[in-house]
């Protein structure tokens, strides 16, 4: 009898959660690039960019993550096909493990430094975290007009985390 106690309160969980993660995470990617591309298209064009994750791309981390970020990818793409012939390009940019002050692997650092450091030496092949600072330079140069053909694609910032193609 108890099984099936956590199973019920497992479900009526994983409804809220499903939520939350769609609020907030796709619901602002769709919203904001329904905000933006009407004032693109009146300046003769541009580029938005999501921040998806390497996974939304492959299983790891929490399932509702994984779910909303490949949303992302997928949204990304549509939207690239649509909104080209309006001179807009659009991306994803899939990062990996990235470490910086007040992040989730910040915390968790803090929290269980030797953990993380094995979590390190066994996942991440250049064996340390990726820095919002090589996030961001991928994200300029995207953004950039020397990526002018490259749309409707994730761009992967992971040092080689991901085990996927």
């Amino acid at each position: 009898m108890r099984p099936l106690i956590r199973l019920i309160v497992l479900v009526d969980t994983a409804d809220a959660e499903w939520q939350t993660a769609i609020d907030q995470t796709l619901f602002p990617a769709i919203r904001a690039s329904r905000a933006a591309a009407p004032h693109m298209q009146r300046q003769g064009g541009g580029v938005i960019i999501f921040i998806a994750s390497i996974f939304g791309r492959e299983a790891g981390g929490r399932m509702t993550y994984n779910a909303v970020k490949a949303a992302e990818i997928s949204l990304a793409k549509s939207l690239a096909q649509q909104l080209a012939p309006r001179n807009i390009r659009v991306l994803s940019v899939s990062p990996g493990s990235i470490l910086f002050p007040g992040g989730s692997w910040w915390k968790r650092q803090q929290e269980n430094p030797a953990a993380i450091a094995d979590f390190v030496a066994r996942e991440l092949p250049f064996g340390r975290f990726g820095t919002a600072q090589e996030v961001g330079d991928v994200v300029a140069f995207l953004a950039s007009p020397r990526a002018s053909w490259i749309s409707g694609t994730s761009v992967v910032v992971d040092g080689c985390q991901s085990r996927m193609f």
